[in-house]
């Protein structure tokens, strides 16, 4: 059974990291572009601080010039916005791809799994709402096991149930339940191992969740923890409490942190005020810091408008907000992912309408490339998948109705990318 190991069991992945934002810059050197982009001189800095840390500062502008730049193209979308056919989808929690390119759409609100075809066709649905073998109540994530079978990750029923490539249901797994994380980063790394969350039995703050990060051998028994990376900062809350509960609400454009579990087991998150990057070890020690120069945006009498709006919910639930805490300026990163090849693509705060479709792409060690364009707003969550030259991802109309796009990722004649290595 799935299971957090005991205190006792952490080694130095308890360390916590601390002050990552502030470090100064000590060495300045311009690099020459030697991993394949088809463009000129590198103009950050890098420098190796005490402990072996390397940090990267980036300019404003990247390698790429306006040839070397990748494009991306739509060819096919999976979805509908009438009917009652397969493809009419409530919610998309989250979506894979196979080596085949089949796509496999899990449907929160009919806790469903949808397989569609390499041309978008609808195969088969797989499963549905319940409790019996082979039924869901509210899978939060799913990867692809060493084995080329669909794990997904079921809390409410406290298990794992496994999926192959036919859509059949060949076992499960327990797994721990009783609360329900999202988005979920865990799944598989590169030596098959299984990475999802845990209970710490012996929390050190008794007033935060007491979660940690917890890493399975191939027979599934627990072998270590870590935690959880966190915001070090003063996170900003709008809170209602009522008897024995309590209900939270962020302040709009508060900094804050957004994380993933990296293929060779690193752990990679963004400070989101600032425009950080930072990569770790599973065992807490910190490898690289990332950092890009950005132009602030201000927080308009728009925005705080939409996001008295956005807050409804919690008003009319009895809370109050108070408008006043939200900052002055946006964070400059809203979130960001990684793909096959170890490249870092990274969701800036935009203005108008290029949030969501202009992302800052850097190579695995940290250099800044440019920017990628795509022609349809790219939701971060559910994270896209990228295979070969296609990327895959989830958008919605304008009437919010969910898509699967497939696009192809053009990119220049001899340029394979960064890094070869799977980070996703």
């Amino acid at each position: 059974m799935l299971r957090s190991m005991p205190r006792g069991t952490r080694e130095a992945g308890s360390r916590r990291q601390h002050g990552l934002w502030s470090w100064p810059l000590l060495v300045a050197l311009v690099v020459g572009c030697d991993s394949g982009e088809n463009a000129g001189t590198w103009l950050g800095t890098v420098d190796t601080l005490p402990g072996g840390v390397v940090q990267v500062t980036n300019p404003a502008t990247g390698i790429w010039d306006a040839e070397a730049g990748w494009q991306v193209t739509e060819v096919m979308r999976v979805g509908s916005a009438d009917g009652d056919g397969p493809d009419l989808f409530g919610r998309v929690g989250d979506f894979e791809v196979d080596a085949s390119g089949r796509i496999y759409v899990f449907d929160s609100q009919a806790q469903e799994l949808r397989i569609f075809g390499v041309d978008g066709l609808h195969v088969r649905t797989v499963g549905r709402k319940g409790g019996g073998p082979g039924e869901f109540s509210q899978v939060i994530g799913m990867d692809w096991s060493p084995g080329g079978d669909l794990w997904l990750l079921d809390p409410n029923n406290n298990r794992i149930s496994v999926i192959d490539t036919n859509g059949t249901y060949v076992t499960s797994h327990p797994a721990l339940g009783g609360f329900i994380v999202m988005p979920w980063s865990g799944g598989f790394d590169n030596q098959g191992r299984f990475y999802t969350y845990g209970i710490d039995p012996d929390p050190e703050d008794e007033n935060s969740f007491p979660m940690v990060f917890v890493r399975y051998n191939e027979a599934l028994q627990p072998t270590d923890t870590t935690d959880v990376p966190r915001y070090q900062g003063n996170a900003e809350y709008f809170e209602a409490r009522s008897g024995d509960g309590f209900m939270r609400a962020g302040v709009p454009h508060s900094p804050g942190l957004r994380w993933r579990l990296a293929r060779n087991s690193d752990f990679w998150f963004i400070l989101t005020g600032e425009y950080e990057i930072v990569r770790r070890t599973f065992e807490g020690d910190t490898l690289s810091v990332f950092s890009k120069a950005f132009t602030p945006l201000p927080v308009t009498s728009a925005d705080l408008e939409e996001a008295r709006e956005d807050l409804e919910w919690f008003t009319r639930q009895g809370g109050q907000i108070d408008l006043s805490k939200v900052p002055d300026i946006k964070p400059a990163i809203q979130n960001f992912f990684l793909d096959d090849r170890g490249n870092i693509w990274v969701e800036p705060t935009m203005a108008g309408e290029d949030q969501g479709r202009v992302f800052d792409v850097f190579d695995r060690a940290g250099r800044y490339l440019g920017q990628v364009r795509f022609p349809f707003v790219l939701q971060t969550n559910p994270t896209p998948v990228f295979v070969d030259d296609f990327v895959y991802g989830i958008t919605t109309d304008d009437l919010e109705v969910p898509y699967v796009v497939k696009a192809r990722l053009g990119r220049p004649a001899g340029d394979t990318g960064a890094v070869t290595v799977g980070a996703g």
